[in-house]
């Protein structure tokens, strides 16, 4: 960290700590002004996580006590921490009062005795929306587009009392739910089940907490803007650190888009993602009033050029560069997403439940939305990388991965055709160690496209089988067989 000037990188991990203090909930003497402690001089650690599939900023700060301020202030979980932290350059994390909204303090866990008389020990904090979650329960009836009663829920003075910045994608819904007494973030994320993108072919939203603010979202949101493949911000590589220019310094910029360590989870797993319904399902829908039910058949790699996905053609949607080759499985002439019967679902569809206000239908979501989910699991990658406060949750990026295989006559390595290239964040774990002077990031990041479709085959290959004389015999004469040839006096 450039001390005269904090907006200058000098190596990748430098970071400002600008505020880390706690806000106590006394005052302090006859002032109008609460009590403060800096955590500066005694702090080991800090992590912050944002996560597309948490409701709140999550983090904990790790500190060496030898004043024992846990008792003296004390800390008890009704503190406020003000926190305040970037990479030199750029926008960060600016959680204080004159800048944004402080998080809460809410645990303290892990204490051990230290030497000299000091005592380690973790300080957990949150969103405050957290805590009016805890405290306050949703019962009202809400209708309309559903991103109007996920304002007022996030609004209201009787819920979660939220004065972030939200950010929301409009719906195609017109719905009336009656809410019965569940805490806001459980309404919120029930609403969002069931919402359907005016924009996309999605189905299903996201609803997030991230630097930015509130996000009420889909999937499909994420991965396009406007109408095209959303860009990608931010480059990784797997090169090696100390990344020289020309006039033989550091180049900081190469070295801040070196990943330390990746790795990967599920690149492939065929026999899990068919069985939970990724690539087909059957959907039996009742409408209990008219007495009816119909069947409704999903085909993952039939619907996959409808939507947009981390990789694309040409800045549109691709239509074969799904995850999961186009061929025919055996003798059977069907690609395996032709088996709608590898997933059940039984729901009820009845309809004009509210008059003018109507359910959406669940054939046009509840399939669509199990097979997005599931493409959130099935390429996963976790990068360890050096701290970059540019990059968020819900961000995409690039990942250059080249072929473990000899460079060859060029001496340049391949690109990975189906491996590398654009991926998803879904969740951003800053770590910073001030005793290291050290800031790196866990980023966890998805795929649901390959980078170049894999080969397509359209005729059967099946393997053939030896035509076996006995396909079927009895356990007896199995068995009177055996002792013919193996039974020994």
């Amino acid at each position: 960290m450039n001390e005269n000037n904090p907006d200058i990188l000098e190596q990748a991990g430098d970071f400002n700590l600008n505020v880390c203090q706690i806000v106590s909930y006394r005052l302090d003497g006859d002032t109008s002004e609460p009590v403060t402690l800096d955590l500066k001089a005694i702090l080991q650690a800090i992590e912050l996580t944002e996560d597309i599939f948490n409701n709140c900023i999550m983090g904990r700060i790790t500190v060496i006590d030898g004043q024992d301020f846990r008792s003296v202030l004390p800390i008890t979980g009704l503190e406020k921490l003000e926190l305040s932290f970037n990479t030199p350059g750029m926008q960060g994390i600016h959680a204080v009062r004159d800048e944004g909204f402080p998080f809460h303090i809410y645990k303290i866990d892990a204490m051990a005795p230290m030497e000299p008389r000091a005592q380690l020990y973790n300080i957990y904090f949150t969103s405050r929306e957290m805590f009016f979650n805890n405290m306050t329960r949703v019962c009202q009836a809400f209708k309309g587009p559903t991103e109007e009663s996920v304002n007022t829920i996030l609004r209201d003075q009787n819920y979660l009392r939220s004065k972030k910045k939200f950010i929301y994608e409009p719906t195609k819904n017109n719905e009336k739910y009656v809410v019965p007494n569940l805490r806001p973030f459980k309404t919120i994320n029930y609403l969002a089940q069931s919402s359907l993108s005016a924009n996309y072919d999605n189905a299903g939203y996201l609803f997030y907490e991230n630097a930015n603010g509130y996000f009420f979202r889909s999937i499909e949101s994420l991965l396009a803007l406007s109408g095209v493949a959303r860009p990608a911000i931010f480059e990784y590589n797997t090169q090696p650190a100390n990344i020289k220019d020309a006039r033989g310094l550091n180049n900081v910029v190469e070295d801040l888009k070196n990943v330390i360590k990746y790795e990967f989870d599920r690149p492939v797993n065929t026999l899990s993602m068919l069985g939970e319904g990724m690539y087909g399902s059957k959907l039996l829908t009742i409408d209990n009033f008219n007495k009816t039910f119909e069947e409704h058949d999903y085909s993952y790699q039939r619907e996959f050029g409808n939507s947009f996905h981390t990789e694309h053609t040409d800045g549109g949607k691709s239509s074969f560069k799904f995850t999961l080759p186009w061929s025919y499985y055996e003798d059977t002439n069907l690609i395996l997403s032709d088996f709608p019967n590898a997933k059940l679902m039984v729901s009820s569809n009845t309809r004009k439940i509210h008059n003018d206000y109507d359910f959406v239908r669940k054939e046009n979501y509840l399939q669509k939305r199990l097979t997005q989910r599931l493409a959130l699991q099935n390429i996963n990658l976790t990068l360890n990388v050096y701290g970059n406060t540019l990059l968020h949750a819900g961000d995409m990026i690039t990942f250059n991965l080249p072929l473990y295989r000899p460079v060859g006559e060029t001496g340049k390595a391949v690109a990975n055709p189906h491996f590398a290239g654009r991926y998803m964040i879904m969740s951003i774990k800053h770590i910073i160690s001030p005793p290291d002077n050290k800031h790196e990031m866990i980023i966890k990041c998805m795929k649901d496209a390959v980078r170049t479709e894999y080969p397509i085959e359209r005729d059967n290959n099946t393997l053939g089988y030896p035509d076996f004389v006995v396909k079927t015999q009895s356990l007896i004469d199995a068995e009177g067989s055996f002792l013919e040839t193996n039974y020994v006096d």
